[in-house]
């Protein structure tokens, strides 16, 4: 089964995740990173609202040059006991990260924004996530490599860090980066993709 973009196709990320996923659809699409820096956490009320904004940032930086293109843009936010955990910014705070993490179950929220021209919309998918235990050994040995520091909350769940998870509860790939099974969903129903071969949507 693959898909037809019927409007030039445009992914607001540089994620290899997020573009590993969206090739599952078998669309073409072009990769145009937003530049803009994210806002910051502290100007919202809820941790729902301030991933929802960054994922509507990118695909709107990205739109407003790319009118005639469908523009996707996404954000995940690890959020334990109402606290966001962003990108560590050094092994101290993956660390801290990752102690907070242990043995408590968090939450995982990805936000995607897709703008065409003046129309909009926007979903979520909020994800329950469960750690082990984790080893203190275990904590040192994964932040002497190179995998926390481009994730969120500091681990990944699709890399050797999804060792660390005891039980998920919701959509896997939505933790990867991406809840594409939706995104295909909403994407059909705008008319910007359909099956191919089919002339028609699904």
């Amino acid at each position: 089964m693959k898909f037809k973009s019927n409007f030039p196709l445009i992914l607001a990320s540089q994620s290899p995740r997020r573009q590993e996923l969206l090739n599952m659809l078998g669309v073409d699409f072009t990769i145009k990173p937003s530049t803009k820096d994210e806002p910051d956490p502290q100007q919202f009320q809820t941790a729902l609202g301030y991933v929802l904004a960054c994922a509507a940032q990118k695909a709107q930086e990205v739109a407003a040059d790319n009118r005639d293109s469908v523009v996707i843009g996404s954000d995940t936010i690890i959020v334990l006991d109402e606290e966001i955990l962003l990108k560590p910014k050094s092994k101290e705070q993956a660390k801290s990260y990752l102690q907070k993490l242990s043995g408590q179950t968090h939450h995982v929220i990805t936000a995607v924004t897709v703008v065409h021209g003046d129309s909009e919309l926007s979903f979520h998918e909020t994800v329950q996530v469960t750690f082990f235990e984790l080893p203190e050994a275990w904590i040192d040995a994964y932040i002497n490599t190179e995998d926390p520091y481009d994730k969120a909350g500091a681990y990944g769940i699709q890399t050797v860090s999804g060792l660390f998870i005891k039980d998920i509860q919701g959509d896997y790939n939505a933790v990867v980066g991406l809840p594409v099974a939706a995104l295909t969903q909403k994407l059909n129903a705008a008319g910007f993709i359909s099956l191919e071969g089919s002339g028609v949507q699904c």
